[in-house]
């Protein structure tokens, strides 16, 4: 599939993915409306068939398990959207105040910043000089 053909697909997803989040009010239909399209667009990214294009076969569970810094980032992404929905369902049970919940997710994007800094970081290490 070619990469301008994908770009509706992409906005759509980003377009379901930003409805989802900020103006569904139920916990449960965000959570599976938000969950579908960034996982969507996350093995997009990674270069699977995620959105509708054939893709290459998954790496197998050796190719996985060799590459640690991969494995490492998607770890601590992971971490950081736990810690984004739970502050999330916290402000919204009351149990924190949003004053306190705009600062933890400050902390989340910043982290997330620094992660994508450093992920570009590595890729233009290693592709190959012109």
């Amino acid at each position: 599939m070619s990469e301008s053909s994908d770009k509706p697909k992409v906005f759509f997803m980003v377009a379901v993915l930003a409805f989802a989040i900020i103006l569904v009010d139920d916990r449960w239909v965000r959570v599976g409306l938000g969950l579908l399209p960034a996982l969507l667009l996350a093995r997009r990214a990674l270069g699977g068939a995620g959105i509708g294009g054939a893709g290459d076969a998954p790496p197998t569970t050796v190719e996985r398990r060799q590459n640690p810094g991969v494995r490492d980032q998607i770890q601590e992404l992971l971490k950081l959207i736990r810690e984004f929905y739970t502050t999330c369902h916290m402000v919204a049970v009351g149990q924190l105040e949003p004053a306190k919940a705009k600062a933890k997710a400050q902390q989340v994007e910043g982290r997330l910043n620094t992660m994508m800094t450093e992920m570009i970081e590595q890729v233009e290490a290693m592709a190959p000089s012109e």
